[in-house]
């Protein structure tokens, strides 16, 4: 084993002892965890406005303080983006994690030197340990991990804002950098295809053992784009060079190219490998022994999978074992997986506390949170569905995280929990969190630009082609070159109100939307069929943003027209 390796085993041992010992009982675990974080910001204003110093138990907590979406705290949540102190936690956020709101304005989320330290790398340190333990040698050779930037920008205060895994890759100490092949610098390259390119231009000349980030779409992106540039990538290794064509910042260039030689022996064993293909390069061929793929298996974007044999397992005879990610937001880390099955992973009960509430219940009466019966860690059942409400160490106090998650099993009476899908209004591909609010501003925006005037319209979350379906029927008469631009147009407002649906939609994990140009009357013949069928239509709420249903022989009569855009 590796220094980096030994160094990483030690340490995870020590968290996995940490976790493992929170698990074996779990309310006990959550109810020291909530009242330790009411005692410690007790004195906030936060903490006065609900009297955080008479709750000594979980029915009190529950009883004294509200249920919370964003926007029921963004006010004083831009006060702390401000610089001001005290507000939710007695401890000064160091950054802030920076997410798309639901209404199109982002999210702040602060990040606490305790969450940072506990939510964030411990428990990342309990997933390398368990993964270690279960394939020796992952850490021995280099390892290929992607993250977001650390810095994004800046608050007026002068606190940073980004992703926390990029921060704590940046940060990592010089022992255990040694194990990643990929500088920092690297992720900080703003055009996606040169990121790309650079990642594959540093790793393909190792033997690497270990591949992790997140996202599963990021991955195909990366070995589509590795084989799209092979023939420049193997020049580039061939000569120790990086191609003048891959558009970065200077510096980063500079930093890059200083880690770069002259591999000409590497070349040749590529260019072979290619010429076996017919051309093709596949990473089952030129990292034979990777061991572990650490990302997303389950929810919207497990499906990718999939599509992993062809590139990991081209001649299948040696699939690379997934382990999942495990349940992990910009708000909390919900899960941390200990086997290679399935995506279940075990809740963090000794990080968050949570909450949770029987998808019927909240369903039944979605804007009554008041009536939900909440249930603790140690209350839910086999195979039961539930929304997920967290507080965190970093200030979010019974937050609606609108996820739903599902029991796949129990460790140490400890529940192992799957991410099924968002919640109410919303939908997600891979990674962009698109609301209901977002599609109607959109729609609402392109109508004005284009002066096209929808009569009815949906969007649907194509998950099968990684992209967004939009069905319109406008009011009149339009031309075919008015229907792109007011498609245009959507994707445009989309990409301006939702971060995370710009950077998909840039790095290509997110295909260009088409629009199903729906024949006049499609709505009101789609709600008597309803009627026909003995469904309540008064009753029934429109459904303006999905996941994509079968285009069945009564849908696909009634579209008039579909609308492509070349990106």
């Amino acid at each position: 084993m590796s220094l980096a390796g030994k160094l990483i085993a030690f340490v995870g041992k020590q968290s996995a002892r940490r976790f493992d010992a929170a698990t074996r009982d779990p309310l006990r675990t959550q109810t020291e965890l909530l009242l330790g974080m009411v005692r410690n910001n007790a004195d906030t204003e936060y903490g006065r406005r609900y009297d955080f110093a008479s709750i000594d138990s979980i029915a009190d907590y529950q009883k004294q303080v509200p249920v919370i979406t964003y926007a029921d705290i963004e006010r004083d949540m831009e006060r702390v983006v401000a610089g001001e102190k005290n507000i939710f936690t007695a401890e000064d956020p160091v950054m802030f994690a920076q997410t798309s709101g639901t209404t199109g304005k982002p999210k702040f989320i602060p990040v606490t030197p305790t969450d940072q330290g506990r939510a964030h790398k411990d428990q990342m340190r309990t997933w390398l340990y368990h993964a270690q333990k279960a394939h020796p040698g992952i850490l021995d050779h280099k390892v290929v991990s992607m993250v977001s930037p650390a810095i994004e920008g800046h608050t007026p205060s002068g606190l940073p804002y980004g992703s926390t895994s990029g921060h704590i890759y940046k940060n990592m100490p010089g022992i255990v950098r040694r194990a990643y092949s990929i500088p920092y610098e690297v992720f900080e390259i703003e055009d996606y295809q040169a990121k790309y390119y650079t990642i594959m231009r540093i790793s393909l000349e190792h033997d690497v053992h270990f591949m992790a980030t997140a996202n599963p779409s990021s991955i195909l992106q990366l070995m589509d784009k590795a084989n799209a540039y092979s023939e420049e990538l193997i020049r580039d290794i061939r000569d120790g060079t990086l191609s003048p064509d891959q558009h970065m910042n200077a510096a980063i260039r500079q930093v890059v190219e200083k880690r770069l030689k002259a591999n000409a022996g590497r070349a040749r064993q590529l260019e072979q490998m290619r010429s076996r293909r017919d051309g093709l390069l596949v990473p089952g061929d030129y990292w034979p022994d990777l061991g572990l793929i650490g990302c997303w298996k389950g929810g919207t974007v497990g499906h990718y999978l999939e599509k992993f044999d062809q590139w990991f397992n081209p001649d299948g005879t040696r699939p690379v074992p997934v382990r999942d990610w495990g349940y992990l937001s910009s708000e909390a880390r919900g899960s941390i997986p200990l086997s290679d099955a399935g995506s279940k992973g075990v809740l963090t009960v000794a990080t968050n506390f949570f909450e949770f509430v029987a998808v019927d219940e909240v369903e039944a009466n979605p804007d009554s949170p008041e009536s939900w019966p909440f249930l603790t860690a140690a209350d839910l059942e086999m195979d039961g569905e539930y929304y997920i409400f967290v507080t965190t160490t970093s200030g979010l106090y019974r937050y609606d995280i609108n996820d739903v998650i599902q029991v796949a099993g129990r460790y140490q009476g400890t529940p192992e929990i799957v991410f099924l899908r968002k919640g109410r209004g919303m939908t997600n591909i891979t990674g962009e969190k698109v609301s209901v609010n977002q599609v109607i501003d959109a729609v609402q925006n392109a109508s004005r630009v284009t002066g096209l005037v929808p009569a009815h319209f949906k969007a649907e979350a194509d998950t099968e082609r990684s992209r967004y379906i939009m069905r319109v029927e406008f009011a009149g008469q339009t031309e075919e070159q008015q229907q792109v631009n007011f498609l245009r147009e959507v994707d445009r407002y989309l990409k301006q109100v939702n971060i995370e649906y710009k950077a998909k939609r840039d790095s290509a994990r997110l295909g260009a939307p088409v629009m199903h140009v729906m024949r006049e009357g499609w709505y009101e013949r789609g709600r008597r069929e309803l009627a026909a069928s003995g469904k309540r239509v008064f009753q029934a709420k429109t459904e303006l943003l999905s996941r994509a249903k079968a285009e069945t022989v009564v849908v696909r009569p009634e579209i008039e027209n579909i609308v492509e855009l070349n990106h």
